[in-house]
Order: structure tokens, then C-alpha cells, then sequence
């Protein structure tokens, strides 16, 4: 009798510790559910970064950029393994299409994305940005971009190659605007302000990308996916040793008089004067960061720790925060 009792004394506990254990476990899955539907609606695990790298490179040399990012935000960052080396040269307009499709794929994965583009891969990510209707782009962080196009010849290879920069100033334009050199990635977004017709009518993607030639099909909606940005982030620099001029980075552009005018700042040009598609919007409410270092040269600007402190993390944490409320 003794020992049946014993048992069932046993059992009994049992039962009410797995009774509480039935309880709690109830308990904390109404928790999660109350959470998931009165929490938050934006967590770092909802946002995603996708990065485009430049010409003439290849994706993993963004690692350190990728590393430091994830390691001090938690964010995942995606770098796009797509025209590395010789294929970056293939036109813009290929590239946007297909970098497209691949950016669209990663961003079906979470409820909002970061762009982040790289000397050319940021004129990619830009187009890519503008032909993608309903897009769920949040930030859009241009890294050393030449966002109005470049000119002349980069201000590295003038130490290189004698009389280069002066053969850029009076006649590489009619060589850059010729259909085989057309066919050359790096020359798609090639503005020589001095010939801007002939501009106009020879390069094919850059003038649409920016709506400047009239009545072009799908200006507005391009306007219009551009200018649903939350924050556009433009980092460059006049230590900037590829892109001529620097201040191309941060849609700075020289006149119609070329090298015998001045380089005017965005407010000044006509992109953003017309809001051709979307600069002067973002800008008047407030949704334009300009992040400028003087020391940082073109290849630095790729990972310069730096830079990442003082404006991209911080960048980067508000816009989390902003969707988060």
C-alpha cells in the first residue's frame, strides 16, 4: 500500500508540473502573436541591403564593406556576383535590366531594401531604382557615383599618359560618341556639356535615365519611382581621383562652357532645376544626405572606415528606425 501511494503521489506532481508547462508554453506563444501583430512593423530582419560594385572589379572586393556593416548592424548585405571585370563594360541599359531582375529577386525576401551602388554600379542602381515600378527601395546610398556623368579624362590618368587631358578637353567626344564605343558600358554616361545635342542623340540610356530628351516614354514613371525614395545618400569628395568632375557624385555638373566654365552644385543644374526625375522632390523635403571627404580618393571609397562611421551606419540605423515607428 505503502509503495502504490508513493506512486501515486509521483504521478500526481508530474501531472501539475507538466499542467504549468502546458500553461507557460501558452502563454508565451499569445506573446509572440500579440507581438507580431502590435509590435513594431519594420525589424532589422525585414531590411536587406543590396550592393552594386564598379567597373573593372569584381563583387568580393566589397567584402570589408559587407563585413563591417553585418557585423555592427546585424543587417544582411547581398553583393551582386553579376558583370565582374571585362563583362562590366557591357552597356548600362543591359546591365540595369538584368541587375533588375537579380536586385527584385532579393528583395521579394523582405519588406524593404537598402540600395547601395559603387562608382558605375551606382548609374546601375540608380536605373535599376527608376524603371521598377512599386518598388520597396527605402534608401538608396550612392558611393563615389558619377550620378550627372563624367567628362574629360580622370583626373589619375593625366599623371599616366601625356597629353591625354588635353586631347579629352578638344576631340575625345567624337570618338565617345561614335556606335562602337557606344557599345562600351563606361562611355554610356559620357556628358559633354559643350556638345550636348550631339550627346543627346548618340549615348541611349544615361539621357533617358535622366528624362532629358522630351517626351521620352515612361518619364513620369520613372519621376515617379525615384522620387518615392525615403532618403537618397550621396558620398564623393574632392580627393576623388576617377570621376571628373568629383562633385558629379553629388549631381554637381560643369556648365554649358565645359572646362572654360565652373562645376556648379545640383541646385544649379538642370536636372534638378526642371526635377527632370525626382532630385529637386527628394531634395525640398528633406530627403537628401550629402556625405563630402576630402581625403578619401575614388578606390577608398569603397570600404574607408571613416566614412562608414560618419555617414553610412548612421544613415543606414536612421532609416531602420524610420521604418520601425
Amino acid at each position: 500500500f505503502s509503495v502504490v501511494s508513493s506512486e501515486s503521489s509521483v504521478s500526481s506532481g508530474i501531472n501539475a508540473e507538466y499542467g504549468e508547462y502546458q500553461r507557460y508554453t501558452r502563454f508565451v506563444m499569445l506573446l509572440f502573436v500579440l507581438c507580431a501583430l502590435f509590435g513594431p512593423t519594420v525589424a532589422k530582419g525585414s531590411v536587406g541591403i543590396v550592393h552594386m560594385h564598379g567597373v573593372l572589379e569584381g563583387y568580393y572586393e566589397h567584402n570589408n564593406f559587407k563585413n563591417h556593416i553585418e557585423r555592427n548592424l546585424g543587417i544582411e548585405v547581398h553583393l551582386i556576383d553579376a558583370y565582374n571585370y571585362a563583362s562590366s563594360v557591357v552597356p548600362i541599359k543591359t546591365q540595369v535590366k538584368n541587375v533588375g531582375e537579380m536586385v527584385r529577386e532579393i528583395a521579394s525576401q523582405y519588406d524593404h531594401i537598402i540600395a547601395v551602388g559603387y562608382s558605375q554600379g551606382g548609374v546601375i542602381m540608380r536605373g535599376v531604382i527608376e524603371e521598377w515600378d512599386n518598388h520597396n527601395v527605402a534608401m538608396f546610398i550612392s558611393l563615389a557615383s558619377p550620378q550627372h556623368g563624367v567628362y574629360g579624362s580622370p583626373p589619375l590618368a593625366e599623371h599616366f599618359i601625356p597629353f591625354f587631358d588635353w586631347y579629352a578637353k578638344n576631340g575625345i567626344y567624337k570618338v565617345l560618341y561614335t556606335s562602337v564605343f557606344q557599345r562600351l558600358g563606361l562611355f554610356n554616361y559620357y556628358l559633354d556639356p559643350t556638345h550636348y545635342e550631339m550627346y543627346l542623340k548618340s549615348v541611349e540610356y544615361f539621357p533617358r535615365m535622366n528624362n532629358e530628351r522630351e517626351g521620352e516614354e515612361g518619364a513620369q514613371q520613372r519621376k515617379i519611382n525615384f522620387s518615392k525614395l525615403r532618403k537618397l545618400v550621396l558620398i564623393g569628395g574632392p580627393g576623388e581621383d576617377v570621376i571628373d568632375p568629383w562633385q558629379s557624385t553629388q549631381f554637381g555638373y560643369y556648365t554649358e562652357f565645359g572646362f572654360d566654365g565652373y562645376v556648379v552644385p545640383m541646385e544649379k543644374t538642370r536636372f534638378y532645376k526642371k526635377d527632370l526625375f525626382g532630385l529637386r522632390t527628394l531634395a525640398q523635403s528633406g530627403r537628401v544626405v550629402r556625405c563630402t571627404y576630402d581625403e578619401i580618393n575614388h578606390l577608398q571609397f569603397r570600404d574607408y572606415q571613416g566614412m562608414l562611421e560618419t555617414c553610412v551606419l548612421p544613415a543606414i540605423s536612421a532609416i531602420v528606425e524610420e521604418l520601425s515607428e
